[in-house]
């Protein structure tokens, strides 16, 4: 009973090690509301976990990140006054979210700017087309020349709002290269990450993120978006365990459930804060390859890295199974310059590229007077042998001018007498 037992409990902990492997290896599969997400890593500009990122979607108000963009990179003056007319407040349904502008009103590009983003106003960004380019089409023609120059496959803008229209679409990864191409300006990047704003006629704006969510974390900037076709969106970016990222989640469809999409993003942030962080892949004193060196003491050197590389990745990296690939045909002499490109590095992890760089000649060796010589040796020897041979080849033909001018002699000689 007691050998029974002991199997019984070997073949438990043997299960039990299986369960907490395959959680380390499935781990990335985290369970969202959300149909489709992209968490990207601005800091080393990659990709960290997706799920369907690729798929086309309705995206709600998160076209207004296109719509805000394009807009600023049409303003001059950003405190220019702009009045609020009819045309600019039409069409906009008791349901949709606004700021609350007013015909009449005098406020500035910043106002609609600020209010486009934090309160996700239709009235806003009704304003910021019509003023920028006098309609919504021609607008609307502007945010879809920026998806070409952007070169997006999976991008249509219809409207400036994000109200439903089947030809209104984008998916995880194209809104993921919008953010990331928008936060590159000031401007949007400023109003991206604030919370609170008043407009100069005294108008409060909350981000309708603090007002969906008490708690927001690490959370730095963010743009929600919600119609009934898309469900929750949400577009955020966040600065955790020293990587800025940006984190896209779309079609969050859940009944009953208060901010579905909030809570995946946190879900996943948290994720990451537990899982990753940046480990060290290849140090400046790592020996990348060993090379025969002609002219020193040494005769063969240690290359080392002479960079150090970190990567954002899980915790249970392990550096000792980093593979180093660097093949050279180069010839290192003590004669060669420092800084010199021997070829390049890749670093290679579980068969997932990590890095590439060039690996630079910059090892100290010494030089040696008899090694050079003694290299140079063989051609003193070949000019020797080569200048013996002219000479003995001289002293054969001279040898023989003479036999042959005795050899007229005798046979005049013989001739003669």
């Amino acid at each position: 009973m007691k050998i029974i037992n002991k199997i019984l409990f070997l073949m438990l902990t043997f299960v039990f090690i299986i369960l907490i492997n395959n959680i380390n290896i499935y781990a990335d599969e985290i369970d969202t509301y959300s149909e489709k997400y992209l968490l990207y890593n601005l800091s080393d500009n990659e990709v960290i976990i997706e799920k369907n990122a690729h798929e086309k979607s309705y995206i709600a108000s998160l076209t207004k990140i296109m719509t805000v963009i394009t807009a600023i990179e049409k303003i001059d003056n950003y405190n220019q006054k702009i009045e609020i007319t009819e045309d600019m407040l039409k069409d906009i349904a008791w349901d949709v979210a606004i700021a609350g502008f007013k015909k009449g009103d005098k406020i500035t590009y910043n106002d609609l700017l600020y209010a486009s983003i934090l309160a996700s106003g239709a009235d806003a960004v009704n304003a910021l087309a019509i003023s920028i380019s006098g309609n919504y089409e021609d607008f609307v023609k502007l945010m879809n020349n920026k998806v070409k120059e952007l070169k997006l496959k999976n991008t249509n803008f219809a409207n400036v709002t994000g109200l439903f229209d089947e030809n209104n679409y984008s998916s995880a990864y194209d809104m993921t290269r919008i953010l990331k191409y928008a936060l590159k300006n000031k401007k949007f990047k400023e109003i991206f990450e604030t919370h609170e704003y008043t407009t100069t006629n005294n108008l409060k704006l909350k981000s309708t993120i603090t007002r969906s969510s008490s708690y927001i974390g690490e959370i730095k900037g963010a743009k929600t978006g919600y119609i009934k076709a898309a469900g929750n969106c949400l577009a955020t970016t966040a600065t955790i365990n020293d990587a800025n990222l940006i984190l896209v989640t779309l079609n969050a469809h859940a009944n009953n459930i208060n901010a579905p999409h909030i809570k995946d993003t946190i879900k996943i942030y948290n994720y990451i804060k537990d899982n990753y962080s940046y480990k060290e892949i290849i140090s400046n004193e790592d020996v990348i390859t060993k090379m025969k060196v002609k002219y020193t003491k040494e005769k063969e050197i240690e290359v080392h890295a002479n960079t150090t590389i970190k990567k954002f990745l899980r915790n249970d990296f392990d550096k000792n199974k980093v593979k180093i690939n660097f093949n050279t045909n180069e010839k290192i002499t003590f004669f060669t310059k420092e800084n010199y490109n021997l070829g390049k590095v890749t670093l290679t992890y579980n068969g997932k590229t990590l890095s590439t760089f060039n690996l630079l000649y910059n090892e100290e060796v010494s030089f040696s007077l008899f090694s050079y010589i003694f290299s140079k040796i063989i051609y003193v020897i070949i000019i020797y042998l080569l200048i013996k041979l002219i000479k003995n080849n001289n002293k054969r033909k001279r040898r023989n001018k003479k036999i042959n001018r005795l050899k007229r002699i005798n046979n005049l000689k013989k001739n003669y007498f």
